[in-house]
């Protein structure tokens, strides 16, 4: 069974500075297995994390608990915050993030204050598959991956030019030519496999110079694409029956018969009669 990651829409507008491939890999596998816990404590044995993370960086233990700690440090600084008309809640994500050296196991549970993250997501939810974002190879791929998805069944995705530097971490001295160029295109040619027809339209301002003020995604809904595949499955499938009733007449065909030994029976019948 595949694992789903699921969780509020909020999480997309976090800030996740100086996250790496395996940083986002245990971030989001913990919250596929948080998801509808409540905040009840949920644990993981190391195999099963280096499984599900498809962690290959290293065989040491030691090395692994080290990336376990730094992940949930960068975390910490992470501005998780409430707000309403009268106060303002400030929080960390995981209040439990306990590693037992001894038994080799993770334990974690989810902040009272942002259980709604992750449980009970009727609406404003984003979905889809750990397997598919833990095989992406780079971190600006998973960020693009992660915020395409909370419009998967629009298949569009429109966004302002700094609010998006910011959500994918571009690196400050980066212009936008070289955001286009070394962080949007390879992410798009990274995802073409994960939204069909996947395209990034930039918007330009209409004064002088033309300065960039943001960008456009777009790609095939998610339902149309389900669709499209049930009718070439059905197809698939007619295909395949007129293949074998073919196959059949084709059999029946190339049947060899001994045409001396038939002749002989008919005329037996016939004497018979």
């Amino acid at each position: 069974m595949n694992e789903i990651v699921k969780y509020h829409n909020y999480m997309n507008n976090l800030k996740f500075t100086g996250f790496t491939v395996t940083d986002f890999n245990f971030l989001l596998t913990l919250c596929s297995r948080l998801k509808d816990k409540g905040t009840d404590e949920v644990t993981f044995s190391f195999t099963e994390l280096r499984i599900l993370t498809n962690y290959k960086k290293s065989n040491s233990i030691k090395q692994f608990v080290e990336d376990l700690k730094r992940m949930n440090e960068k975390l910490m600084k992470i501005t998780c915050s409430l707000k309403t008309e009268t106060e303002i809640i400030m929080f960390v994500l995981f209040p439990t993030f306990a590693i037992n050296l001894n038994k080799q196991t993770l334990t974690v549970s989810i902040n009272e204050r942002f259980r709604f993250i992750l449980n009970e997501l009727i609406k404003n939810f984003t979905r889809f598959d750990l397997q598919e974002f833990v095989t992406l190879e780079s971190k600006y791929s998973k960020s693009l991956y992660r915020l395409l998805k909370q419009y998967r069944t629009t298949g569009k995705y429109e966004i302002e030019v700094n609010d998006f530097r910011i959500k994918m971490d571009c690196p400050e001295s980066y212009n936008n030519k070289q955001f286009m160029q070394n962080i949007i295109n390879r992410a798009l040619k990274n995802l073409q496999n994960y939204f069909q027809d996947l395209k990034c339209e930039t918007k330009y301002a209409h004064k002088r110079g033309k300065p960039v003020i943001g960008y456009i995604f777009t790609f095939t809904p998610e339902n149309r694409v389900i669709e499209a595949d049930q009718i070439q499955d059905k197809m698939n499938k007619s295909d395949q029956s007129q293949q074998q009733k073919q196959n059949g007449f084709a059999n029946f065909h190339q049947r060899e018969y001994d045409y001396d030994s038939l002749e002989k029976e008919l005329l037996n019948r016939q004497n018979n009669s």
